[in-house]
């Protein structure tokens, strides 16, 4: 795991974190006819996958299978949904006409019904892949990541790959969710920790990245640990 790569502007943070995408994705499919990409949710990276939309250049999309790491449990045509930000972000690489191929929470069915269908699912395409080829995670203000909050039962999860939380969320918006456990995030090639913000998220990433072989914090992304150890962190203001 390396340190931070600090930016004081968006737009050259979303560029090297996109860039940072392609090469990853380019190199994975040196080795195999598809790879597999986790999108996180949140503001943070709608910007990444705008400039993604329009500067991939030759980069083919349809040979990637898209995941998204977690979903608030409304409608996918709400304000607050994951599915909608990402579609609307990043639509010409997720166009039907493209072959590239989007996996998701099922939010018209109950959350624990959505999560069972999307952990099975998961767990027969690792099971056939392996792993994930990079896995996309934001972070709360509480250290939070994907829908695995301080103090919550999800975190101590290690049977499923997906689970519905017990309870709404614990901050804006407040909305049941379904998430990736951390036996599913960790089972990844690379993770990139996309965080931006002010000085509370950048206090929390310098105890993570001072903590990480001194033992836990208490903050959950500290405890996504990618079995090849290639984490990477940026951070815009």
């Amino acid at each position: 795991m390396a340190g931070a790569l600090i930016y004081d502007n968006y737009e050259q943070f979303c560029k090297q974190v996109a860039e940072h995408i392609l090469a990853i994705l380019k190199l994975s499919l040196v080795h195999k006819k598809r790879c597999s990409l986790v999108l996180s949710g949140g503001s943070t990276p709608a910007g990444i996958y705008r400039y993604l939309k329009d500067h991939s250049g030759d980069f083919t999309w349809e040979y990637v299978d898209f995941f998204i790491g977690d979903e608030r449990c409304v409608p996918e045509d709400h304000q607050d949904s994951n599915y909608k930000m990402i579609r609307e972000s990043f639509k010409e690489a997720l166009a039907s006409e493209t072959g590239a191929r989007l996996y998701r929470p099922d939010c018209s069915l109950s959350p624990e019904e959505a999560a069972k269908k999307y952990n099975d699912f998961i767990h027969d395409y690792l099971d056939k892949e392996g792993s994930f080829d990079l896995v996309l995670l934001g972070m709360g203000n509480d250290g939070h990541t994907a829908s695995l909050f301080p103090g919550s039962p999800e975190l101590n999860e290690h049977a499923s790959l997906v689970t519905a939380t017990e309870a709404e969320a614990p901050m804006e918006p407040y909305h049941r969710r379904v998430t990736m456990t951390l036996p599913a995030l960790n089972c990844c090639d690379h993770v990139l920790f996309l965080l931006r913000g002010g000085d509370e998220k950048r206090a929390i990433m310098e105890t993570v990245l001072k903590n990480r072989n001194k033992g836990e914090t208490p903050y959950p992304i500290q405890r996504v640990n990618p079995k090849s150890g290639k984490a990477y962190w940026y951070f815009s203001t």
